[in-house]
Protein backbone atom coordinates (compact mmCIF):
# COMPACT_ATOMS: atom_id res chain seq x y z
CA UNK A 1 0.00 0.00 0.00
CA UNK A 2 1.50 3.40 -0.92
CA UNK A 3 2.65 5.36 2.13
CA UNK A 4 0.22 8.22 1.58
CA UNK A 5 -2.38 9.63 3.91
CA UNK A 6 -4.66 10.94 1.28
CA UNK A 7 -5.04 8.39 -1.50
CA UNK A 8 -8.35 9.18 -3.17
CA UNK A 9 -9.11 12.12 -0.85
CA UNK A 10 -10.38 15.53 -1.87
CA UNK A 11 -7.81 18.34 -2.03
CA UNK A 12 -9.52 20.16 0.82
CA UNK A 13 -8.98 17.23 3.14
CA UNK A 14 -5.34 17.00 2.03
CA UNK A 15 -4.85 20.62 3.03
CA UNK A 16 -6.30 20.02 6.51
CA UNK A 17 -4.12 16.98 7.11
CA UNK A 18 -0.89 18.55 5.90
CA UNK A 19 -1.45 21.79 7.81
CA UNK A 20 -1.67 19.84 11.04
CA UNK A 21 1.31 17.65 10.21
CA UNK A 22 3.51 20.69 9.54
CA UNK A 23 3.05 21.73 13.15
CA UNK A 24 3.22 18.29 14.73
CA UNK A 25 5.94 16.38 12.92
CA UNK A 26 8.86 17.94 14.81
CA UNK A 27 9.16 15.64 17.81
CA UNK A 28 11.43 17.71 20.02
CA UNK A 29 9.59 18.05 23.33
CA UNK A 30 10.82 20.03 26.28
CA UNK A 31 12.36 17.83 28.91
CA UNK A 32 13.05 14.45 27.28
CA UNK A 33 14.41 13.24 30.61
CA UNK A 34 13.52 9.61 31.34
CA UNK A 35 12.68 8.62 34.87
CA UNK A 36 12.24 12.04 36.41
CA UNK A 37 9.02 13.02 38.22
CA UNK A 38 10.22 16.62 38.49
CA UNK A 39 7.44 18.05 36.37
CA UNK A 40 4.80 20.71 36.91
CA UNK A 41 3.05 20.80 40.28
CA UNK A 42 -0.34 20.07 38.70
CA UNK A 43 0.05 18.93 35.09
CA UNK A 44 -2.89 19.05 32.73
CA UNK A 45 -4.41 15.68 31.80
CA UNK A 46 -5.83 14.80 28.38
CA UNK A 47 -7.46 11.40 27.93
CA UNK A 48 -8.04 10.51 24.27
CA UNK A 49 -10.23 7.45 23.75
CA UNK A 50 -11.07 6.27 20.26
CA UNK A 51 -13.99 3.86 20.29
CA UNK A 52 -13.54 0.43 18.69
CA UNK A 53 -9.86 0.95 17.84
CA UNK A 54 -7.60 -2.01 17.10
CA UNK A 55 -3.90 -1.34 17.72
CA UNK A 56 -2.84 -3.57 14.83
CA UNK A 57 -4.57 -1.13 12.45
CA UNK A 58 -2.39 1.79 13.54
CA UNK A 59 0.77 2.66 11.65
CA UNK A 60 2.79 3.01 14.87
CA UNK A 61 1.92 -0.60 15.74
CA UNK A 62 3.23 -1.81 12.38
CA UNK A 63 0.17 -1.62 10.13
CA UNK A 64 1.04 -1.29 6.44
CA UNK A 65 -1.58 1.39 5.74
CA UNK A 66 -0.81 4.87 6.98
CA UNK A 67 -3.95 5.21 9.04
CA UNK A 68 -2.57 7.21 11.95
CA UNK A 69 0.08 9.88 11.16
CA UNK A 70 -0.89 12.06 14.12
CA UNK A 71 -1.14 9.22 16.61
CA UNK A 72 2.25 8.09 15.31
CA UNK A 73 3.69 11.48 16.28
CA UNK A 74 2.21 11.08 19.74
CA UNK A 75 3.84 7.65 20.01
CA UNK A 76 7.23 9.10 19.08
CA UNK A 77 6.84 11.68 21.83
CA UNK A 78 5.93 9.20 24.53
CA UNK A 79 5.71 5.53 25.41
CA UNK A 80 3.82 2.94 23.36
CA UNK A 81 2.55 -0.18 25.14
CA UNK A 82 2.20 -3.16 22.80
CA UNK A 83 0.10 -5.63 24.79
CA UNK A 84 -2.84 -3.85 26.41
CA UNK A 85 -6.05 -5.59 27.46
CA UNK A 86 -9.38 -3.89 28.12
CA UNK A 87 -11.47 -4.96 31.10
CA UNK A 88 -14.52 -5.69 28.94
CA UNK A 89 -15.46 -5.93 25.29
CA UNK A 90 -18.27 -3.37 25.45
CA UNK A 91 -18.37 0.35 26.12
CA UNK A 92 -20.69 0.31 29.14
CA UNK A 93 -18.38 -1.92 31.14
CA UNK A 94 -15.00 -0.86 29.74
CA UNK A 95 -15.11 2.93 30.13
CA UNK A 96 -15.93 2.73 33.86
CA UNK A 97 -12.88 0.49 34.28
CA UNK A 98 -10.69 3.01 32.42
CA UNK A 99 -11.87 5.86 34.65
CA UNK A 100 -12.01 3.95 37.96
CA UNK A 101 -8.99 1.62 37.78
CA UNK A 102 -11.02 -1.45 38.80
CA UNK A 103 -12.67 -4.38 37.04
CA UNK A 104 -16.43 -4.46 36.27
CA UNK A 105 -17.32 -6.75 39.17
CA UNK A 106 -15.91 -4.06 41.48
CA UNK A 107 -17.30 -0.88 39.89
CA UNK A 108 -20.60 -2.72 39.39
CA UNK A 109 -21.78 -1.64 35.91
CA UNK A 110 -22.24 -4.97 34.12
CA UNK A 111 -24.88 -4.45 31.44
CA UNK A 112 -26.79 -1.75 29.60
CA UNK A 113 -30.07 -1.98 31.54
CA UNK A 114 -28.48 -1.03 34.86
CA UNK A 115 -28.82 2.32 36.57
CA UNK A 116 -25.73 4.53 36.53
CA UNK A 117 -26.24 5.00 40.27
CA UNK A 118 -23.99 1.98 40.91
CA UNK A 119 -21.08 4.35 40.11
CA UNK A 120 -22.34 7.22 42.27
CA UNK A 121 -19.93 6.69 45.16
CA UNK A 122 -17.11 5.18 43.10
CA UNK A 123 -13.76 6.98 43.04
CA UNK A 124 -12.86 8.08 39.51
CA UNK A 125 -9.94 9.87 37.91
CA UNK A 126 -12.28 12.83 37.52
CA UNK A 127 -13.20 12.96 41.21
CA UNK A 128 -9.55 12.74 42.30
CA UNK A 129 -8.53 15.56 39.97
CA UNK A 130 -11.60 17.59 41.00
CA UNK A 131 -10.46 17.34 44.62
CA UNK A 132 -7.14 18.82 43.50
CA UNK A 133 -8.79 21.85 41.93
CA UNK A 134 -8.81 20.82 38.28
CA UNK A 135 -11.25 22.22 35.73
CA UNK A 136 -12.74 19.44 33.60
CA UNK A 137 -14.59 18.91 30.34
CA UNK A 138 -15.74 15.69 28.64
CA UNK A 139 -16.77 15.48 24.98
CA UNK A 140 -18.25 12.02 24.67
CA UNK A 141 -20.52 11.90 21.56
CA UNK A 142 -22.42 8.94 22.86
CA UNK A 143 -23.88 6.80 25.55
CA UNK A 144 -23.54 8.19 29.07
CA UNK A 145 -22.10 5.31 31.05
CA UNK A 146 -22.42 7.04 34.43
CA UNK A 147 -19.09 8.91 34.35
CA UNK A 148 -20.48 12.45 34.14
CA UNK A 149 -20.06 13.08 37.86
CA UNK A 150 -17.25 15.46 38.74
CA UNK A 151 -17.00 17.11 35.32
CA UNK A 152 -17.64 20.85 35.15
CA UNK A 153 -19.03 20.31 31.64
CA UNK A 154 -20.11 16.98 30.23
CA UNK A 155 -21.14 16.73 26.59
CA UNK A 156 -23.78 15.52 25.61
CA UNK A 157 -25.47 16.67 28.83
CA UNK A 158 -24.17 20.22 28.24
CA UNK A 159 -23.34 21.76 24.89
CA UNK A 160 -21.36 24.90 24.13
CA UNK A 161 -21.46 27.03 21.00
CA UNK A 162 -18.48 28.98 19.70
CA UNK A 163 -19.18 31.82 22.13
CA UNK A 164 -19.25 29.44 25.09
CA UNK A 165 -23.00 29.71 25.55
CA UNK A 166 -24.79 26.57 26.72
CA UNK A 167 -27.11 25.33 23.97
CA UNK A 168 -28.55 22.05 22.75
CA UNK A 169 -26.04 21.22 20.02
CA UNK A 170 -25.05 17.55 20.07
CA UNK A 171 -21.66 16.51 18.73
CA UNK A 172 -22.05 13.88 16.00
CA UNK A 173 -18.60 13.77 14.48
CA UNK A 174 -14.98 13.50 15.64
CA UNK A 175 -13.89 16.77 14.05
CA UNK A 176 -16.82 18.55 15.71
CA UNK A 177 -15.70 17.01 18.98
CA UNK A 178 -12.18 18.39 18.57
CA UNK A 179 -13.61 21.77 17.61
CA UNK A 180 -15.68 21.89 20.77
CA UNK A 181 -12.66 21.00 22.92
CA UNK A 182 -10.48 23.53 21.12
CA UNK A 183 -13.04 26.26 21.78
CA UNK A 184 -13.04 25.37 25.49
CA UNK A 185 -9.23 25.38 25.65
CA UNK A 186 -8.97 28.77 23.96
CA UNK A 187 -11.58 30.36 26.21
CA UNK A 188 -9.57 29.36 29.27
CA UNK A 189 -6.15 30.14 27.76
CA UNK A 190 -5.27 32.66 30.47
CA UNK A 191 -6.34 30.42 33.33
CA UNK A 192 -3.68 29.12 35.70
CA UNK A 193 -5.95 26.31 36.84
CA UNK A 194 -4.96 22.86 35.49
CA UNK A 195 -7.51 20.94 33.46
CA UNK A 196 -8.70 17.43 32.71
CA UNK A 197 -10.06 16.92 29.19
CA UNK A 198 -11.64 13.60 28.16
CA UNK A 199 -12.28 13.11 24.45
CA UNK A 200 -14.37 10.16 23.27
CA UNK A 201 -13.83 9.87 19.54
CA UNK A 202 -16.22 7.50 17.82
CA UNK A 203 -15.46 7.22 14.10
CA UNK A 204 -14.21 3.58 13.88
CA UNK A 205 -17.46 2.25 15.34
CA UNK A 206 -19.83 0.48 12.92
CA UNK A 207 -21.30 1.52 10.50
CA UNK A 208 -18.02 2.12 8.72
CA UNK A 209 -18.88 5.42 7.06
CA UNK A 210 -16.51 8.30 7.66
CA UNK A 211 -18.33 11.65 7.51
CA UNK A 212 -15.96 12.99 4.85
CA UNK A 213 -14.69 12.01 1.40
CA UNK A 214 -12.05 9.78 2.95
CA UNK A 215 -14.44 6.81 3.28
CA UNK A 216 -13.04 5.15 0.15
CA UNK A 217 -9.46 6.39 0.54
CA UNK A 218 -7.80 3.00 1.02
CA UNK A 219 -9.71 1.10 -1.68
CA UNK A 220 -10.87 3.69 -4.24
CA UNK A 221 -11.26 1.25 -7.15
CA UNK A 222 -13.83 -0.99 -5.46
CA UNK A 223 -17.18 -1.04 -7.27
CA UNK A 224 -19.02 -3.82 -5.43
CA UNK A 225 -21.70 -4.02 -2.76
CA UNK A 226 -21.55 -2.51 0.72
CA UNK A 227 -23.66 -5.16 2.44
CA UNK A 228 -21.49 -4.90 5.56
CA UNK A 229 -23.11 -1.54 6.35
CA UNK A 230 -26.70 -2.71 5.84
CA UNK A 231 -29.12 -2.51 8.78
CA UNK A 232 -32.05 -4.71 9.76
CA UNK A 233 -33.75 -1.57 11.09
CA UNK A 234 -32.52 1.98 11.66
CA UNK A 235 -29.38 1.74 13.77
CA UNK A 236 -29.45 -2.06 14.04
CA UNK A 237 -26.61 -4.17 12.74
CA UNK A 238 -27.43 -7.42 10.97
CA UNK A 239 -26.89 -10.33 13.35
CA UNK A 240 -26.69 -12.81 10.47
CA UNK A 241 -23.64 -10.96 9.14
CA UNK A 242 -22.04 -10.54 12.55
CA UNK A 243 -22.04 -14.26 13.30
CA UNK A 244 -21.30 -15.50 9.80
CA UNK A 245 -24.73 -16.97 9.04
CA UNK A 246 -24.72 -14.96 5.82
CA UNK A 247 -21.35 -15.04 4.11
CA UNK A 248 -19.93 -12.08 2.23
CA UNK A 249 -17.45 -12.37 -0.65
CA UNK A 250 -13.83 -12.06 0.44
CA UNK A 251 -13.44 -8.97 -1.73
CA UNK A 252 -16.31 -7.22 0.06
CA UNK A 253 -14.83 -8.10 3.45
CA UNK A 254 -11.54 -6.58 2.29
CA UNK A 255 -13.41 -3.42 1.39
CA UNK A 256 -15.16 -3.36 4.76
CA UNK A 257 -11.72 -3.37 6.38
CA UNK A 258 -10.68 -0.50 4.12
CA UNK A 259 -13.73 1.44 5.33
CA UNK A 260 -12.79 0.69 8.94
CA UNK A 261 -9.25 1.91 8.27
CA UNK A 262 -10.58 5.12 6.72
CA UNK A 263 -12.64 5.71 9.85
CA UNK A 264 -9.44 5.41 11.88
CA UNK A 265 -7.78 7.97 9.60
CA UNK A 266 -10.69 10.35 10.20
CA UNK A 267 -10.44 9.98 13.97
CA UNK A 268 -6.67 10.37 13.72
CA UNK A 269 -7.02 13.69 11.88
CA UNK A 270 -9.40 14.92 14.60
CA UNK A 271 -6.80 13.97 17.21
CA UNK A 272 -4.20 15.86 15.15
CA UNK A 273 -6.28 19.04 15.15
CA UNK A 274 -6.51 18.93 18.94
CA UNK A 275 -2.80 18.21 19.39
CA UNK A 276 -1.92 21.06 17.03
CA UNK A 277 -3.79 23.55 19.23
CA UNK A 278 -2.28 22.15 22.43
CA UNK A 279 1.14 22.68 20.89
CA UNK A 280 0.33 26.16 19.62
CA UNK A 281 -0.84 27.08 23.13
CA UNK A 282 2.42 25.80 24.64
CA UNK A 283 0.70 23.10 26.70
CA UNK A 284 2.34 19.88 25.55
CA UNK A 285 5.31 20.21 27.90
CA UNK A 286 3.02 20.38 30.96
CA UNK A 287 0.33 17.91 29.93
CA UNK A 288 -0.08 14.18 30.47
CA UNK A 289 -1.64 12.71 27.33
CA UNK A 290 -3.09 9.20 27.30
CA UNK A 291 -4.49 7.60 24.15
CA UNK A 292 -6.39 4.32 24.32
CA UNK A 293 -9.68 2.62 23.36
CA UNK A 294 -12.56 0.99 25.17
CA UNK A 295 -12.27 -2.19 23.05
CA UNK A 296 -11.22 -3.48 19.64
CA UNK A 297 -13.25 -4.80 16.72
CA UNK A 298 -13.52 -8.24 15.16
CA UNK A 299 -13.20 -8.11 11.39
CA UNK A 300 -13.93 -11.78 10.70
CA UNK A 301 -11.68 -13.55 13.16
CA UNK A 302 -13.47 -16.63 14.53
CA UNK A 303 -16.38 -15.96 12.13
CA UNK A 304 -17.26 -12.82 14.07
CA UNK A 305 -17.66 -9.81 11.79
CA UNK A 306 -17.76 -6.04 12.33
CA UNK A 307 -18.59 -6.22 16.05
CA UNK A 308 -17.15 -6.62 19.54
CA UNK A 309 -18.20 -7.68 23.00
CA UNK A 310 -19.59 -11.18 22.47
CA UNK A 311 -16.25 -13.02 22.24
CA UNK A 312 -12.93 -12.42 24.00
CA UNK A 313 -10.38 -13.05 21.27
CA UNK A 314 -7.52 -10.60 20.77
CA UNK A 315 -9.26 -8.63 18.01
CA UNK A 316 -11.92 -7.49 20.51
CA UNK A 317 -10.02 -7.13 23.78
CA UNK A 318 -6.63 -5.78 22.72
CA UNK A 319 -6.38 -1.99 22.57
CA UNK A 320 -3.68 0.65 22.03
CA UNK A 321 -2.09 2.62 24.84
CA UNK A 322 0.25 5.59 24.38
CA UNK A 323 1.28 7.82 27.29
CA UNK A 324 3.25 11.06 27.10
CA UNK A 325 4.62 13.14 29.97
CA UNK A 326 7.88 14.75 28.79
CA UNK A 327 9.20 15.48 32.29
CA UNK A 328 8.93 11.83 33.33
CA UNK A 329 8.72 9.48 30.35
CA UNK A 330 11.19 8.89 27.52
CA UNK A 331 10.33 9.87 23.96
CA UNK A 332 9.99 6.82 21.73
CA UNK A 333 9.55 4.36 24.58
CA UNK A 334 8.27 0.90 23.67
CA UNK A 335 6.95 -1.59 26.25
CA UNK A 336 6.24 -5.20 25.30
CA UNK A 337 5.07 -6.44 28.71
CA UNK A 338 1.35 -7.05 29.27
CA UNK A 339 -0.62 -4.17 30.85
CA UNK A 340 -4.32 -3.34 31.37
CA UNK A 341 -6.64 -0.39 30.91
CA UNK A 342 -7.27 -0.49 34.66
CA UNK A 343 -3.65 0.69 34.99
CA UNK A 344 -4.39 4.07 33.38
CA UNK A 345 -5.73 5.85 36.49
CA UNK A 346 -2.81 4.93 38.78
CA UNK A 347 -0.34 5.79 36.00
CA UNK A 348 -1.83 9.27 35.53
CA UNK A 349 -1.90 9.89 39.27
CA UNK A 350 1.72 8.77 39.61
CA UNK A 351 2.82 11.10 36.80
CA UNK A 352 0.86 13.95 38.40
CA UNK A 353 2.45 13.37 41.81
CA UNK A 354 -0.86 12.39 43.40
CA UNK A 355 -0.97 9.45 45.86
CA UNK A 356 -2.53 6.31 44.38
CA UNK A 357 -5.57 5.12 46.39
CA UNK A 358 -5.28 1.61 47.83
CA UNK A 359 -8.70 0.61 46.44
CA UNK A 360 -7.50 0.52 42.84
CA UNK A 361 -6.85 -2.85 41.20
CA UNK A 362 -4.61 -1.29 38.58
CA UNK A 363 -0.97 -0.35 39.10
CA UNK A 364 1.21 2.51 37.86
CA UNK A 365 3.05 1.73 34.63
CA UNK A 366 5.66 4.48 35.06
CA UNK A 367 8.49 2.19 36.16
CA UNK A 368 7.76 -0.16 33.25
CA UNK A 369 7.71 2.81 30.88
CA UNK A 370 11.14 4.08 31.92
CA UNK A 371 12.77 0.65 31.94
CA UNK A 372 13.43 0.57 35.66
CA UNK A 373 13.74 -2.46 37.91
CA UNK A 374 12.01 -5.55 36.53
CA UNK A 375 8.41 -5.70 37.67
CA UNK A 376 6.32 -8.74 38.48
CA UNK A 377 4.39 -9.79 35.36
CA UNK A 378 0.75 -8.72 35.32
CA UNK A 379 -2.31 -10.82 34.57
CA UNK A 380 -5.20 -9.29 32.63
CA UNK A 381 -8.90 -10.09 33.07
CA UNK A 382 -11.68 -9.30 30.61
CA UNK A 383 -15.35 -10.18 30.29
CA UNK A 384 -17.93 -10.16 27.52
CA UNK A 385 -20.85 -7.76 27.32
CA UNK A 386 -24.58 -8.23 27.11
CA UNK A 387 -25.77 -10.37 24.20
CA UNK A 388 -27.95 -8.26 21.90
CA UNK A 389 -28.25 -10.74 19.04
CA UNK A 390 -30.35 -13.93 18.92
CA UNK A 391 -28.08 -15.16 16.12
CA UNK A 392 -25.15 -15.56 18.53
CA UNK A 393 -24.41 -19.31 18.47
CA UNK A 394 -22.13 -19.28 21.52
CA UNK A 395 -24.18 -17.57 24.22
CA UNK A 396 -25.47 -20.52 26.26
CA UNK A 397 -26.45 -18.96 29.60
CA UNK A 398 -28.32 -15.65 30.07
CA UNK A 399 -27.31 -12.72 32.23
CA UNK A 400 -24.06 -12.07 34.06
CA UNK A 401 -23.79 -15.80 34.75
CA UNK A 402 -23.41 -16.31 31.00
CA UNK A 403 -20.57 -13.87 30.47
CA UNK A 404 -17.46 -15.14 28.77
CA UNK A 405 -14.47 -14.44 30.99
CA UNK A 406 -10.75 -14.62 30.32
CA UNK A 407 -7.42 -14.39 32.07
CA UNK A 408 -4.30 -13.58 30.10
CA UNK A 409 -0.58 -13.52 30.80
CA UNK A 410 2.21 -12.24 28.55
CA UNK A 411 2.10 -15.50 26.61
CA UNK A 412 -1.05 -17.47 27.39
CA UNK A 413 -4.79 -16.86 27.40
CA UNK A 414 -7.55 -18.86 29.11
CA UNK A 415 -11.21 -18.30 28.19
CA UNK A 416 -14.17 -19.63 30.19
CA UNK A 417 -17.46 -19.99 28.29
CA UNK A 418 -20.40 -20.85 30.60
CA UNK A 419 -22.81 -23.67 29.73
CA UNK A 420 -25.52 -25.18 31.92
CA UNK A 421 -23.74 -28.54 32.08
CA UNK A 422 -20.36 -26.99 32.86
CA UNK A 423 -18.06 -24.40 31.27
CA UNK A 424 -16.15 -24.78 28.03
CA UNK A 425 -12.48 -23.87 28.38
CA UNK A 426 -10.21 -22.52 25.65
CA UNK A 427 -6.46 -22.13 26.17
CA UNK A 428 -4.09 -20.49 23.69
CA UNK A 429 -0.35 -19.98 23.35
CA UNK A 430 -0.34 -16.47 21.87
CA UNK A 431 3.34 -16.60 20.91
CA UNK A 432 3.06 -19.80 18.87
CA UNK A 433 -0.54 -19.15 17.80
CA UNK A 434 -1.35 -15.41 17.74
CA UNK A 435 -4.54 -16.07 15.77
CA UNK A 436 -5.95 -18.26 18.58
CA UNK A 437 -6.72 -21.12 16.22
CA UNK A 438 -5.56 -24.09 18.33
CA UNK A 439 -7.24 -24.78 21.68
CA UNK A 440 -4.64 -26.48 23.90
CA UNK A 441 -6.79 -26.94 27.00
CA UNK A 442 -7.52 -30.66 26.63
CA UNK A 443 -4.03 -31.31 25.35
CA UNK A 444 -2.22 -29.53 28.18
CA UNK A 445 -4.50 -28.48 31.08
CA UNK A 446 -1.52 -28.29 33.44
CA UNK A 447 -0.12 -25.33 31.52
CA UNK A 448 -3.42 -23.51 32.05
CA UNK A 449 -3.63 -24.28 35.77
CA UNK A 450 -2.23 -20.99 37.11
CA UNK A 451 -4.47 -18.88 34.89
CA UNK A 452 -7.46 -21.03 35.80
CA UNK A 453 -6.86 -20.57 39.54
CA UNK A 454 -6.50 -16.80 39.11
CA UNK A 455 -9.65 -16.59 36.99
CA UNK A 456 -11.72 -18.71 39.35
CA UNK A 457 -10.62 -16.60 42.33
CA UNK A 458 -11.75 -13.46 40.54
CA UNK A 459 -15.08 -15.00 39.55
CA UNK A 460 -15.61 -16.15 43.13
CA UNK A 461 -15.26 -12.51 44.24
CA UNK A 462 -18.00 -11.42 41.82
CA UNK A 463 -21.23 -10.89 43.79
CA UNK A 464 -23.32 -11.21 40.60
CA UNK A 465 -21.64 -14.33 39.21
CA UNK A 466 -24.87 -16.43 39.35
CA UNK A 467 -27.26 -13.73 38.08
CA UNK A 468 -29.19 -15.04 35.06
CA UNK A 469 -31.52 -12.06 34.72
CA UNK A 470 -31.86 -10.31 31.35
CA UNK A 471 -33.65 -7.08 32.34
CA UNK A 472 -35.36 -5.27 29.47
CA UNK A 473 -33.75 -2.15 28.14
CA UNK A 474 -35.54 1.07 29.10
CA UNK A 475 -37.20 2.57 26.01
CA UNK A 476 -35.00 5.65 25.85
CA UNK A 477 -31.83 3.63 26.34
CA UNK A 478 -32.85 1.13 23.67
CA UNK A 479 -33.34 3.94 21.16
CA UNK A 480 -29.96 5.39 22.08
CA UNK A 481 -28.23 2.02 21.69
CA UNK A 482 -29.86 1.59 18.30
CA UNK A 483 -28.51 4.96 17.22
CA UNK A 484 -25.02 3.74 18.15
CA UNK A 485 -25.32 0.49 16.20
CA UNK A 486 -26.26 -1.87 19.05
CA UNK A 487 -29.34 -3.95 19.80
CA UNK A 488 -30.02 -6.74 17.38
CA UNK A 489 -33.03 -8.72 16.33
CA UNK A 490 -34.02 -10.59 13.19
CA UNK A 491 -31.74 -12.20 10.68
CA UNK A 492 -31.93 -9.53 8.00
CA UNK A 493 -33.15 -11.96 5.35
Amino acid sequence: MPDRIVTGVAAAWRTVVLSVLIVLVPAGCAGDRPGSRGGPDRPNVVLLTIDTLRPDHLSCYGYDRRTSPFIDVLARRGVLFRQVITAAGRTVQSFPSILTGVYPMVHGLRHEAQSHEVLESRLTLTSVLESRGYDSFAVTQGLNVGLHRGFDLYDPDVYLNEQGKEVYLPTRDDRQASGKAIGWLRRRAESETPFFLWMRYNAPHWPYEAPEAITEMFDPDYAGAHTFNEETAPGVERGDLIFGLTSLPDREIEHAVAHYDAEIAYADAAVGELLKVLEEMGMLATTIIVLTSDHGESLGEHDYFFEHGAYLYEASVRVPLIVTAPWALPAGGDVEALVRTIDIVPTVLDLAGIPIPDELQGVSLVSRAVGGAEENPLLAYSESGRNFYPENPRQYVPGIAGKWRMMRSDRYKLIRIPKEDGPVWEFYDLVADPGETRNLYEENPAAAADLKRALERLIESDPDRDDRAEPPLPEGLEQHLRSLGYVGGGNGR
